[in-house]
């Protein structure tokens, strides 16, 4: 998935990309593609620039760019039909919007112990203009136009459990944010400095230690048909591990994947997320989460808790061919037990993907979703989720 689902700090949109990148172009490709691997007796490849369009409309159109390194290890061999040992994988990316957002990441993703375990680590700098529609848990007539700005370290380490699909691990998030007005709230008032400081909370590290768990059984992660795909992950932010601010977070997600036939794919999408204050001090405007959708911009509906449903349908008509149809909905609350009376907001859209190597099975498409407020092009690369 090459979309920029966590704008709300770039460098965590970064590791995203580096932890799909590690997906898409290492992790069990199909027999198909080793089949062509071994026939075309080609060179492992090291380095491997892939341009992307930003067309989230939340920081506006833009344009990205991310350089794999593949480090080689020539001892490494598949160890069983269908499958290949990952290799190891540097990264770095950088981007630029309309809006004037604009960021860059290192990373890097490595592997022990034959592919037993997993180390995922970022370091990125960003500047990012973004419109916020709730604020100190008041929704706003009028957007809120923040710069969101500073370096963030993101990192997790996950250890497989014997032959299983099943991992388990731990993560570790700092971010040191400077918060500002982006645009002024009234063009002719100038609001002063302790009294937007009191509100905006304008600097501020937030570092947070947690624990995670993930099964998958997918059997292609770039264009998975079958399997499912989930995720648990519990952050404790706190003053004891450099945090200015206490709180903790959890999300859930769950991926679903059925072949219905040789041409025919469905797919179900749910994630949880829920974010909970420990202490009187109000959470900075960019920690609770948003809902995710197609057709929706980011930010544009947050709560404490928020929970997002999407249902895909596909249907290959050649074999480097597929059309797709999409919906969505999506809640956000500021209690759980409130998330039932929350405003609905659905999305639909339509889309295709074409197989542009079946070496590594890289594919490209675009997306045209309907939102509440807009209707938004996606242009996508590898899985949509």
């Amino acid at each position: 998935m090459f979309t920029l689902c966590c704008i709300s700090f770039m460098c965590i949109s970064f590791y995203s990309y580096a932890n799909n990148a590690y997906e898409d172009h290492v992790i069990a490709p199909t027999q198909k593609q080793l089949d062509n691997q071994t026939s075309k007796a080609d060179k492992p490849i090291s380095f491997l620039p892939i341009p992307t369009f930003i067309t989230e409309p939340a920081v506006g159109p833009g344009l990205g760019v991310v350089g794999l390194f593949f480090h080689d290890n020539k001892n490494k061999k598949p160890k069983k039909e269908g499958t290949t040992l990952p290799q190891s994988i540097s990264i770095v990316g950088a981007l630029a919007t309309k809006n004037g957002t604009k960021g860059g990441a290192l990373g890097h993703v490595t592997f022990w112990d034959e592919d037993r375990i997993r180390y995922q680590g970022i370091i990125g700098y960003a500047s990012i203009n973004l419109d916020f529609y709730t604020f100190s848990d008041i929704d706003l007539l009028t957007p809120l136009s923040l710069n969101i700005e500073g370096p963030a370290v993101l990192q997790n380490v996950k250890v497989r459990y014997k032959d299983s699909n099943f991992f388990f691990g731990a993560k570790q998030l700092y971010r040191h944010v400077d918060l500002s007005l982006a645009e002024p709230i009234f063009q002719d008032i100038n609001i002063p400095d302790e009294l937007l400081n009191l509100q905006l909370i304008p600097e501020i590290n937030t570092s947070g230690l947690g624990a995670l768990m993930e099964y998958d059984s997918r059997d292609n992660p770039l264009n998975p048909e079958q399997g499912v795909n989930y995720k648990a992950e519990y952050m404790v932010f706190n003053q004891a591990i450099g945090s200015d601010i206490d709180y903790t977070s959890f999300k859930f997600s769950a991926l679903n994947y059925w072949a219905l036939n040789k041409k025919a794919n469905l797919g179900l999408r749910v994630e949880f997320d829920t974010v909970n204050n420990k202490d009187d001090r109000q959470l900075p405007v960019y920690i609770p989460p948003s809902i995710s959708l197609r057709g929706v911009s980011a930010s544009r509906y947050q709560g404490l808790n928020v929970l997002v449903t999407e249902f895909e349908g596909s249907y290959k008509i050649t074999d480097k061919i597929k059309l797709s149809a999409f919906t969505g909905m999506g809640w956000a609350a500021e209690h759980f037990s409130t998330l039932a009376d929350a405003k609905t907001i659905n999305t639909v859209g339509m889309g295709f993907r074409y197989l542009i190597d079946e070496h590594y099975g890289i594919n490209i498409g675009l997306d045209v979703a309907h939102g509440p407020e807009q209707d938004v092009v996606y242009i996508q690369a590898g899985s949509t989720w």
